[in-house]
């Protein structure tokens, strides 16, 4: 029995451990978990008990930037409806909108086209735009949408390559009549 008791403590203590840490998260950190998650029930309560909606991470990630690359529509719809910033960006530059676009997820960036977000905003990261990420997977519905809210065909990232260039040596060949300037 002498045995068993230290090995049993110590279990329990990182049972205890365990438990103390998850509820030690912070309700920001929840909140940004739960748009993640697409859990619009538990977005609204914590938002209806005064959490933040521009609850930033060490990165500069709002909860619009997790429901957005993660494709989560109603609750992309209900953070805008609450006051979330449109076009907010994180340390490296990305917005919701760059999110969603590189996930592929057309109805985000349709929602967030219209509701007025900039189309033409660059990344810090080598002046991609979000026709060149579109251009470079083959997204030809994500292109369509861009270009019909003011897309920049003649975007050029640090390199100097246009849209129309990553569509061509990606051989989205299909593209090259939308991009082409």
């Amino acid at each position: 029995m002498t045995q068993v008791w230290p090995h049993l403590s110590r279990a329990l203590c990182t049972l205890a451990l365990i438990s103390l840490s998850s509820c030690a998260t912070l309700p920001e950190e929840k909140l940004r978990m739960a748009a993640a998650e697409g859990n619009l029930l538990r977005v609204e309560t914590f938002l209806a008990q005064g959490v933040n909606v521009q609850a930033t991470n060490e990165r500069g990630l709002t909860p619009l930037h997790m429901a957005a690359k993660q494709g989560h529509r109603d609750t992309v719809v209900f953070l805008l409806r609450k006051g979330a910033v449109i076009n907010p960006v994180s340390q490296d530059g990305i917005t919701p909108l760059f999110s969603a676009a590189q996930q592929g997820h057309t109805d985000i960036v349709a929602v967030l086209l219209d509701n007025g977000v900039d189309v033409n905003v660059q990344p810090s990261i080598g002046g991609v735009t979000l026709l060149h990420v579109a251009a470079y997977r083959g997204d030809q519905d994500i292109i369509t949408l861009l270009l019909k809210h003011g897309g920049n065909k003649n975007a050029r990232m640090s390199t100097g390559e246009r849209p129309l260039d990553l569509a061509e040596k990606q051989g989205h060949t299909a593209l090259v009549p939308l991009l082409t300037p």
